[in-house]
């Protein structure tokens, strides 16, 4: 059990997607007093602040921050920063050096399904920061995390108005809502234990972007046509949409990555951690769908 007086959760990037989601479960079922945040913008945290949690400042680019973020933690979730490879490992080994020297006993690190050999960029650079944490000589859980349905609609893009979806050869994936994600992490984290531990946290079913675009089309009421395009191509087409380089090909990868099968494996840990059937690209999209309809219509 927690003292929640001496001992604490932190976890790192609370402003975030998965970060927010992950304090707000934990919120559900743990007191206030016991939840702790790093984050680079406090300012963005108030909500948190005035809701009970510790919220203090912590920047992976500089480590003495992360002693005062860090302190007094017994348990401390990494949440994986962006970037490229090289960048992402020097931030995550100041995380695990500064876990050291506040005495964390428990270290949790959000990684990716993808492993060795993988065709998809980042994978190396999470492979590396998971090497680390077996190095440190600290109890530690990994999540390999499933691919966001949340992310669906930046796929998806203008195929909701032209009726085509362009996209580079894919294969199955077993996409997961990051609500059920930031569940289970919270979960896992509260009940303790799992040391040393790789936990595989996908969706309930695998789906392609032909499935993906048949049920966005039964939801706005107009057929999405799937055409096949080029992983050159597609980099091309996002460039000229306004997305750096550098990132395009990294989109670019991960397509190679699903077309390999590396993410079509459904795991069934996150359901049963959860203790509920999970929720499935039907039950999100359609919500996804209407807000980011609104948001182009604002």
């Amino acid at each position: 059990m927690f003292n929640a007086t001496q001992d604490r959760i932190v976890i790192t990037g609370a402003t975030g997607g998965l970060g927010s989601e992950i304090a707000r479960q934990l919120l559900h079922i743990a007191p206030a007093s016991l939840l702790g945040v790093s984050v680079r913008d406090p300012r963005r945290a108030e909500q948190l602040l005035e809701g009970g949690v510790r919220v203090r400042h912590g920047d992976f680019d500089d480590p003495a921050t992360l002693d005062d973020a860090f302190e007094g933690a017994k348990s401390l979730l990494i949440i994986s920063t962006r970037g490229d490879n090289e960048r992402r490992v020097v931030q995550h080994r100041n995380a695990i050096e500064a876990a050291k020297r506040a005495g964390v006993q428990h270290l949790y690190y959000t990684s990716i399904v993808q492993r060795e050999g993988s065709k998809f960029l980042p994978a190396e650079g999470h492979l590396q920061t998971e090497a680390d944490l077996a190095a440190s000589g600290l109890d530690y859980t990994i999540f390999r995390n499933g691919q966001y349905i949340e992310n669906l609609p930046l796929f998806l893009g203008s195929s909701i108005e032209t009726g085509e979806l362009l996209l580079p050869p894919d294969g199955p994936v077993a996409w997961v809502a990051r609500s059920d994600l930031a569940e289970g992490i919270a979960r896992v984290m509260l009940t303790g234990g799992r040391d040393q531990e790789s936990l595989l946290l996908t969706g309930p079913e695998a789906l392609e972007f032909d499935d993906i675009a048949a049920i966005a089309g039964s939801i706005v009421g107009q057929p999405i046509r799937r055409r096949v395009v080029e992983g050159a191509e597609y980099a091309k087409i996002l460039v000229s949409n306004g997305l750096p380089k550098g990132l395009a090909t990294v989109l670019v990868s991960g397509f190679e990555s699903r077309a390999s099968g590396e993410l079509a494996l459904v795991d069934p840990a996150l359901q049963e951690i959860v203790g509920r059937t999970l929720l499935t690209v039907d039950d999100v999209l359609p919500e996804l769908l209407y807000e980011a309809a609104n948001a182009r219509v604002a």
